[in-house]
């Protein structure tokens, strides 16, 4: 049984997805069916992937594929921050997105990454 949390939470420029846990490749792909969904549903376009509460370092090949899927879900279409603990300084996930397409950053500080999200650059 997963032990896997995710909270969506709606904000007036962007939307907040909140994992903890210890989530699986499956749990992974159905966030970003979420996400889809929920920019559909909302129009907006900024996502922060608050991962802070993730227990252990997600495999490398898991960053690369999801890496791989946000950029050919989403593209320039949105914005995609996502925060990692601060004991995971792999930016990995960010570079193959960016190489797909996205528009995306990581990090482990939040105020940097909400600069980022919100700003028109």
């Amino acid at each position: 049984m997963s032990n896997t949390c995710i909270d969506m939470l709606e904000h007036p420029e962007y939307l907040e997805f909140k994992v903890s846990g210890d989530p699986t490749e499956e749990e992974w792909i159905a966030l970003m069916h979420q996400i889809v969904q929920w920019i559909q549903s909302t129009g907006k376009t900024r996502v922060l992937l608050d991962g802070s509460g993730i227990e252990s370092p997600v495999d490398s090949m898991i960053r690369y594929r999801m890496g791989i899927r946000t950029g050919e879900t989403f593209g320039v279409g949105a914005r995609i921050a996502a925060l990692h603990p601060i004991w995971d300084d792999d930016n990995f996930w960010e570079t193959v997105a960016t190489n797909r397409g996205a528009i995306a950053k990581s990090g482990d500080d939040r105020s940097t990454l909400m600069q980022w999200l919100l700003s028109d650059q």
